[in-house]
Protein backbone atom coordinates (compact mmCIF):
# COMPACT_ATOMS: atom_id res chain seq x y z
CA UNK A 1 0.00 0.00 0.00
CA UNK A 2 1.53 3.31 -1.06
CA UNK A 3 1.89 6.09 1.56
CA UNK A 4 -0.75 8.33 0.00
CA UNK A 5 -3.33 5.59 0.61
CA UNK A 6 -3.04 6.38 4.33
CA UNK A 7 -3.94 10.04 3.80
CA UNK A 8 -7.58 9.71 5.02
CA UNK A 9 -6.42 8.13 8.28
CA UNK A 10 -3.60 10.66 8.69
CA UNK A 11 -6.09 13.50 8.22
CA UNK A 12 -8.45 12.03 10.82
CA UNK A 13 -5.66 11.50 13.35
CA UNK A 14 -4.45 15.07 12.80
CA UNK A 15 -7.94 16.39 13.53
CA UNK A 16 -8.15 14.15 16.59
CA UNK A 17 -4.85 15.54 17.89
CA UNK A 18 -6.11 19.07 17.28
CA UNK A 19 -9.60 18.73 18.74
CA UNK A 20 -8.99 16.53 21.78
CA UNK A 21 -6.89 18.87 23.98
CA UNK A 22 -8.93 21.96 23.10
CA UNK A 23 -12.29 20.26 23.64
CA UNK A 24 -11.17 18.86 27.00
CA UNK A 25 -9.37 21.92 28.39
CA UNK A 26 -11.96 24.47 27.28
CA UNK A 27 -15.02 22.20 27.60
CA UNK A 28 -16.03 22.58 23.97
CA UNK A 29 -17.55 19.23 22.95
CA UNK A 30 -19.16 20.78 19.87
CA UNK A 31 -15.69 20.91 18.28
CA UNK A 32 -16.01 17.16 17.67
CA UNK A 33 -18.77 18.04 15.22
CA UNK A 34 -17.75 21.46 13.90
CA UNK A 35 -14.15 20.79 12.87
CA UNK A 36 -14.71 17.70 10.69
CA UNK A 37 -17.90 19.27 9.32
CA UNK A 38 -15.90 22.29 8.16
CA UNK A 39 -13.24 20.05 6.60
CA UNK A 40 -15.86 17.98 4.78
CA UNK A 41 -17.64 21.13 3.58
CA UNK A 42 -14.49 22.92 2.38
CA UNK A 43 -13.31 19.85 0.48
CA UNK A 44 -16.79 19.43 -1.03
CA UNK A 45 -17.26 15.85 0.07
CA UNK A 46 -20.81 14.47 0.01
CA UNK A 47 -22.46 14.69 3.42
CA UNK A 48 -24.29 11.33 3.13
CA UNK A 49 -20.91 9.58 2.92
CA UNK A 50 -20.29 10.73 6.49
CA UNK A 51 -23.71 9.74 7.76
CA UNK A 52 -25.32 13.16 7.50
CA UNK A 53 -28.52 11.84 6.00
CA UNK A 54 -31.60 9.86 6.91
CA UNK A 55 -30.71 7.11 4.45
CA UNK A 56 -31.51 3.60 5.67
CA UNK A 57 -32.33 4.37 9.35
CA UNK A 58 -33.43 0.78 9.93
CA UNK A 59 -36.85 -0.86 10.09
CA UNK A 60 -39.06 -0.80 13.18
CA UNK A 61 -38.42 -4.45 13.98
CA UNK A 62 -34.67 -3.76 13.95
CA UNK A 63 -35.04 -1.10 16.64
CA UNK A 64 -37.39 -3.27 18.67
CA UNK A 65 -34.73 -6.00 18.61
CA UNK A 66 -32.15 -3.48 19.85
CA UNK A 67 -34.49 -2.51 22.69
CA UNK A 68 -35.05 -6.06 23.85
CA UNK A 69 -31.63 -7.40 22.89
CA UNK A 70 -29.45 -4.65 24.39
CA UNK A 71 -31.24 -2.18 26.64
CA UNK A 72 -33.40 -4.66 28.53
CA UNK A 73 -30.51 -7.07 29.33
CA UNK A 74 -28.36 -4.11 30.42
CA UNK A 75 -31.05 -2.80 32.78
CA UNK A 76 -31.63 -6.28 34.23
CA UNK A 77 -27.89 -6.91 34.69
CA UNK A 78 -27.45 -3.52 36.34
CA UNK A 79 -30.32 -4.30 38.70
CA UNK A 80 -29.11 -7.80 39.55
CA UNK A 81 -25.56 -6.66 40.32
CA UNK A 82 -26.69 -3.66 42.35
CA UNK A 83 -29.43 -5.52 44.24
CA UNK A 84 -27.89 -8.92 44.88
CA UNK A 85 -24.24 -7.93 45.18
CA UNK A 86 -24.36 -4.38 46.59
CA UNK A 87 -27.67 -4.65 48.42
CA UNK A 88 -29.29 -1.70 46.66
CA UNK A 89 -33.06 -1.24 46.49
CA UNK A 90 -34.79 -0.26 43.26
CA UNK A 91 -37.15 2.71 43.31
CA UNK A 92 -37.86 3.92 39.75
CA UNK A 93 -37.40 7.67 39.40
CA UNK A 94 -36.09 10.05 36.78
CA UNK A 95 -32.84 11.95 37.34
CA UNK A 96 -33.18 15.63 38.29
CA UNK A 97 -33.74 17.95 35.30
CA UNK A 98 -34.24 14.91 33.09
CA UNK A 99 -35.48 16.85 30.06
CA UNK A 100 -32.48 19.19 30.12
CA UNK A 101 -30.20 16.19 30.58
CA UNK A 102 -31.79 14.48 27.57
CA UNK A 103 -31.20 17.54 25.40
CA UNK A 104 -27.60 17.80 26.61
CA UNK A 105 -26.98 14.13 25.94
CA UNK A 106 -28.10 14.48 22.33
CA UNK A 107 -26.71 17.91 21.43
CA UNK A 108 -23.52 18.13 23.52
CA UNK A 109 -22.44 14.51 23.84
CA UNK A 110 -23.93 11.99 21.44
CA UNK A 111 -24.11 14.09 18.27
CA UNK A 112 -20.57 15.56 18.39
CA UNK A 113 -18.93 12.30 19.48
CA UNK A 114 -20.80 10.09 17.06
CA UNK A 115 -20.22 12.42 14.14
CA UNK A 116 -16.48 12.50 14.76
CA UNK A 117 -15.83 8.88 15.67
CA UNK A 118 -18.47 7.05 13.62
CA UNK A 119 -19.45 9.57 10.96
CA UNK A 120 -15.97 10.88 10.16
CA UNK A 121 -13.14 8.80 11.66
CA UNK A 122 -14.65 5.40 10.92
CA UNK A 123 -15.36 6.45 7.32
CA UNK A 124 -11.82 7.75 6.88
CA UNK A 125 -10.47 4.43 8.12
CA UNK A 126 -12.83 2.51 5.85
CA UNK A 127 -11.44 4.50 2.90
CA UNK A 128 -8.04 2.93 3.64
CA UNK A 129 -8.85 -0.57 4.91
CA UNK A 130 -12.30 -0.94 3.32
CA UNK A 131 -15.13 -3.05 4.79
CA UNK A 132 -14.47 -6.66 3.78
CA UNK A 133 -16.50 -8.36 6.53
CA UNK A 134 -20.24 -8.77 6.96
CA UNK A 135 -21.47 -8.88 10.55
CA UNK A 136 -25.17 -9.26 11.35
CA UNK A 137 -26.25 -7.35 8.27
CA UNK A 138 -23.56 -4.66 8.46
CA UNK A 139 -20.56 -4.35 6.15
CA UNK A 140 -17.64 -3.72 8.50
CA UNK A 141 -13.87 -3.35 8.45
CA UNK A 142 -10.93 -2.57 10.76
CA UNK A 143 -12.08 1.05 10.88
CA UNK A 144 -14.89 0.08 13.24
CA UNK A 145 -12.37 -1.28 15.77
CA UNK A 146 -9.94 1.61 15.34
CA UNK A 147 -12.69 4.18 15.89
CA UNK A 148 -13.97 2.34 18.98
CA UNK A 149 -10.45 2.07 20.41
CA UNK A 150 -9.70 5.77 19.94
CA UNK A 151 -13.15 6.60 21.34
CA UNK A 152 -12.22 4.68 24.49
CA UNK A 153 -8.74 6.22 24.76
CA UNK A 154 -10.23 9.71 24.61
CA UNK A 155 -12.41 8.78 27.60
CA UNK A 156 -9.34 8.16 29.75
CA UNK A 157 -9.97 11.67 31.04
CA UNK A 158 -12.62 9.93 33.18
CA UNK A 159 -10.06 7.48 34.57
CA UNK A 160 -9.17 3.93 33.56
CA UNK A 161 -12.85 3.08 33.54
CA UNK A 162 -13.09 5.18 30.40
CA UNK A 163 -11.57 2.30 28.47
CA UNK A 164 -14.82 0.39 28.93
CA UNK A 165 -16.28 2.78 26.34
CA UNK A 166 -14.57 0.57 23.77
CA UNK A 167 -17.47 -1.90 23.91
CA UNK A 168 -20.36 0.53 23.38
CA UNK A 169 -18.09 2.14 20.76
CA UNK A 170 -18.12 -1.14 18.85
CA UNK A 171 -21.90 -1.22 19.06
CA UNK A 172 -22.28 2.38 17.88
CA UNK A 173 -19.87 1.69 15.03
CA UNK A 174 -21.86 -1.37 14.02
CA UNK A 175 -25.08 0.69 14.11
CA UNK A 176 -23.44 3.25 11.85
CA UNK A 177 -22.43 0.56 9.37
CA UNK A 178 -25.80 -1.19 9.63
CA UNK A 179 -27.95 1.90 9.03
CA UNK A 180 -25.83 4.28 6.90
CA UNK A 181 -26.62 7.27 9.13
CA UNK A 182 -25.21 8.74 12.32
CA UNK A 183 -28.75 9.57 13.49
CA UNK A 184 -29.14 6.01 14.77
CA UNK A 185 -25.90 5.75 16.79
CA UNK A 186 -26.57 9.27 18.12
CA UNK A 187 -29.99 8.17 19.38
CA UNK A 188 -28.67 4.98 20.96
CA UNK A 189 -25.65 6.73 22.47
CA UNK A 190 -27.89 9.32 24.15
CA UNK A 191 -30.42 6.68 25.19
CA UNK A 192 -27.67 4.51 26.71
CA UNK A 193 -26.39 7.39 28.84
CA UNK A 194 -29.91 8.33 29.95
CA UNK A 195 -30.70 4.71 30.84
CA UNK A 196 -27.53 4.55 32.94
CA UNK A 197 -28.53 7.77 34.74
CA UNK A 198 -32.01 6.36 35.37
CA UNK A 199 -30.62 3.14 36.82
CA UNK A 200 -28.13 4.97 39.04
CA UNK A 201 -30.71 7.27 40.64
CA UNK A 202 -33.29 4.48 40.93
CA UNK A 203 -30.96 2.19 42.85
CA UNK A 204 -30.13 3.20 46.40
CA UNK A 205 -28.47 1.36 49.26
Amino acid sequence: MTPHRYQPVAEALALLALIFPIAVVYHLPTLWFLVPFVVITLTRRPYPTYGLSWRNPGRLEFHVSMLFGVFLPYALAHYVVAHWWLGAAFHPRLPPAFLQSAIDQVVLIALPEEFFFRGYLQVQCDAVWERPYRLLGAQCGPGLIVAAALFAVCHLTLGLGGLTRFFPGLWYGWLRARTDTIAVPVAYHAASNLLMQFMLVSLSA
